[in-house]
């Protein structure tokens, strides 16, 4: 299955998706950026800078990147051998993500360019790249910041006060965008409150929830 792992910057999707790969032998796993990815850290930085007409070119690159990135992984999972039914692929990030992005970055742009968008999204992204389902995993502003300093990357830390409103805004409308996006897209979801667990303490309530998903279909 193509299961979404969610949530917002910082929320332990990228150490979730390793510990899931490592539990489920066979499953494969969607990392659309390396930490070292230069061309992304780059653009990030812009970003985080405020660079000028920077927003627009970032969001674009960002679903193009996306596309290209589920195409190549899937045609590998399929040329292995896998199947959608019995092993799984894990997506560390999702399409409806880079959307949440892109509506509060472009949102105090003139109108024009979250329609472009809107309309680029619904050309790039298909129903193939929507996830079977989903596990947000959720916490609160406070919890978001004291792990964004903790991971310590340094183009979020360094330009953090500079963006402090952004990420404040970003936050506070994350899972209600995400919750709408799923109910659009028709696909389930669930929830995990991250905010007083352990890394392990996740990763089993994901394998009961991954579990318990599959035992109901072939139920």
């Amino acid at each position: 299955m193509i299961i979404g792992i969610s949530g917002m910057i910082g929320s332990g999707k990228s150490s979730l998706t390793k510990k899931l790969l490592n539990h489920y032998k066979g499953s494969m796993i969607l990392n659309e950026f390396e930490e070292n990815d230069e061309e992304f850290n780059v653009f990030l930085e812009w970003l985080y800078k405020n660079e000028e007409n920077i927003t627009m070119s970032f969001q674009s690159y960002m679903i193009e990147r996306h596309v290209d990135k589920f195409s190549e992984i899937k045609q590998l999972f399929i040329e292995k051998g896998k199947n959608l039914y019995n092993d799984h692929l894990f997506l560390d990030r999702f399409a409806m993500e880079h959307y949440i992005f892109a509506s509060v970055i472009l949102q105090d742009k003139n109108p024009r360019y979250q329609q472009a968008y809107d309309s680029m999204f619904k050309q790039m992204i298909t129903n193939e790249e929507t996830p079977h389902f989903a596990i947000f995993l959720d916490m609160t502003h406070e919890t978001f910041k004291k792990r964004l300093f903790a991971r310590g990357r340094e183009v979020e830390v360094k330009n953090y006060e500079q963006n402090a409103e952004y990420f404040a805004k970003l936050h506070s409308v994350y899972k209600s965008k995400f919750e709408q996006l799923a109910k659009l897209y028709k696909m389930p979801f669930y929830v995990i409150d991250t905010n007083n667990l352990s890394e392990n303490q996740v990763l089993h309530q994901a394998i009961k929830i991954i579990d318990n998903h599959l035992m109901s279909m072939k139920g």
